[in-house]
């Protein structure tokens, strides 16, 4: 690799040459060829709903994640994403799950202007039953 003064030549690094984006109208998905072709296919397309659910701070985090996994399963949530407001843990609490798969860490201190609250996007197919994932979501904070 070549360097200079200490830094590596740009042209090195970008110097690739394949241009894709300048080719990118005959890069066609197998439904736009589909379509070209004139073939018979299914449209088959999932409608999604989301909606935010706010409550008040996780009394026992991990027993939170673990009763997430009920709550997802039994409603078929697709995804689940946000920040739970911790008691008595000055940072917030990243939930990120997909399917029954979760995963929390804490990412930053609350900031001074931000409301403490534990706020989760739910994301589902089409018609699932807001009011009823609502309250076992609220009931899992203890």
């Amino acid at each position: 690799i070549e360097a200079r003064q200490g830094e590596v030549a740009p042209e090195v690094l970008l110097g690739l040459g394949v241009g894709t984006e300048d080719d990118i109208g005959n890069r066609k998905s197998h439904h736009e060829r589909e379509h070209e072709a004139g073939e018979d296919h299914d449209h088959n397309h999932d409608e999604f709903e989301s909606f935010v659910v706010s409550f008040g701070p996780v009394n026992d985090p991990a027993a939170f994640a673990e009763g997430l996994k009920s709550v997802i399963v039994s409603h078929d949530i697709l995804r689940l994403k946000g920040f739970a407001d911790v008691a008595g843990k000055p940072m917030r609490m990243v939930v990120q799950a997909v399917g029954s798969r979760i995963d929390t860490h804490f990412d930053r201190p609350w900031s001074k202007a931000e409301t403490r609250e534990t706020r989760l996007v739910v994301i589902g197919l089409h018609d699932i039953d807001q009011a009823a994932i609502s309250a076992e979501l609220t009931a899992l904070a203890g």
